[in-house]
């Protein structure tokens, strides 16, 4: 009876040990959300959609709240290029879509999105890179450029 105890014991704590490391909902040691690829690619849709509606420097906000990241720089960079942003539609217009054109990753180290922000005569590429060090991911860079042939290679 005591081998039959301790054999239901371990199926039962192997049970909940795979569904723990299987619920994207679970904890990281610090207590905080661990991030799956999903939740990533909603945190960039998200991004992209506030970018859309000209709220840039929000977009950035609630990238670096949702993921997390070097908030100081990210920030500064924000604020950079909200101006640019600017610029851009006056002399485009508002942008009329976006759409993501690309994810790829090495492993479970990096994780990169690869946005296109649509105008009625022009598009921006936007890259959205993140790292996983340890335990979840973290925003790492957000960069664009209007290199549209660098998209057919």
């Amino acid at each position: 009876m005591r081998w039959f105890m301790i054999a239901l014991f371990s199926v039962a704590l192997s049970y909940s040990s795979a569904t723990l490391a299987s619920d994207p909902t679970a904890t990281n040691k610090a207590g905080t959300k661990k991030d799956t690829k999903e939740q990533l690619s909603k945190a960039g849709s998200d991004f992209m959609s506030l970018l859309l509606k000209g709220r840039t420097e929000q977009a950035y906000q609630t990238l670096l709240a949702e993921v997390g990241g070097d908030s100081d720089r990210l920030n500064q960079q924000a604020t950079d290029v909200a101006a640019f942003m600017l610029k851009v539609r006056e002399q485009l217009g508002d942008p009329i879509s976006y759409d993501l054109i690309t994810t790829d990753s090495i492993k479970n180290h990096f994780f990169k999105q690869k946005y296109l922000l649509k105008f009625d005569n022009a598009a921006i590429v936007w890259e959205i890179n993140y790292y996983q060090p340890r335990d979840g991911w973290k925003l790492v860079d957000v960069a664009y450029n209007t290199d549209i042939d660098a998209l057919f290679k």
